[in-house]
């Protein structure tokens, strides 16, 4: 299969759709972006799926806009404007079409990514995705929206990320938490609360429900049993409106809403296995 890209700069910033895009490029093969959540950057890769990934692909990673060192927007945007963000990154990089995985609100982007660039998508991979929460009254990320624009501090807001987004088993060890904090403080790019606030518009206005039997390209959608974030039962609402979708869920300890994390094993063999076939 050819990859269909020239040779680039392994890591650099390229303008595309009116922002400017911080990118890293790991390994040879098939071209797999991977897209990164609300509130955090492309690092988070690093730590469990770029090792893994880049000995079979060609894995790009960027930071979305307003988050790590992409630029920071200057009015409100939606998801389907990150959505055509990664197909700038993808022109600027000469990339014809790629495999493309999205966590969490990254699956949201895949989603759009898969209805407005078909012709560039390979296979669909969506981690812990939601489809629709425009339609719910209340959504945790507005929440954390409120605390992150008040807890000056960050501890309420820190504490409301490790509770949603990891299993218990994880709480339960204690230096695994204290590790993952430090971490995540250590972060020279933090997202501030003017950005965040607009990532999160963009997420609680984002409603693909009746639009996701357009998807066309091959998609896997995978969650974690304990999820609190998209529960299993909104990944399968994903999963049942994407034509021919492979539904899995990864089960028992650690299979939260950040699985890539706390069960890179399980969860990467799923991905090559997938994209592979």
């Amino acid at each position: 299969m050819s990859t269909n890209v020239k040779q680039v700069p392994r890591s650099g910033t390229v303008p595309a759709n009116g922002q400017e895009f911080y990118y890293e490029v790991h390994g040879d093969g098939p071209p797999l972006v991977l897209v990164m959540g609300i509130g955090y950057d492309s690092s988070l890769w690093t730590l469990q799926q770029v090792p893994a990934l880049s000995t079979q692909f060609r894995v790009v990673i960027l930071d979305n806009r307003d988050a790590g060192r992409s630029s920071r927007a200057d009015r409100p945007y939606a998801i389907a404007d990150m959505a055509d963000d990664v197909a700038g990154l993808l022109d600027a990089l000469d990339i014809q079409h790629a495999h493309l995985l999205g966590l969490s609100m990254g699956s949201m982007i895949g989603i759009e990514f898969a209805l407005r660039h078909a012709d560039r998508l390979d296979r669909l991979v969506l981690a812990g995705p939601g489809a629709a929460p425009a339609r719910s009254a209340v959504d945790p990320i507005s929440i954390w929206n409120w605390v992150k624009t008040n807890d000056t501090g960050g501890q309420v807001f820190g504490g409301q990320q490790l509770t949603w987004l990891f299993s218990s088993a994880f709480l339960r060890n204690k230096q695994a938490v204290q590790e993952t904090v430090a971490l995540l403080a250590s972060n020279p790019n933090p997202v501030g609360p003017e950005a965040y606030d607009r990532q999160a518009r963009a997420y609680v206005q984002f409603d693909a429900l009746d639009r996701l039997g357009g998807i066309t390209a091959p998609t896997m959608v995978v969650v974690g049993e304990q999820d609190l974030l998209t529960p299993p039962w909104i990944a399968r609402e994903v999963a049942d409106g994407i034509p021919s979708s492979r539904f899995e869920v990864i089960t028992g300890a650690g299979s939260s809403h950040v699985v890539p994390l706390e069960r890179p094993d399980e969860f990467n063999r799923l991905v090559t296995d997938f994209l592979a076939g």
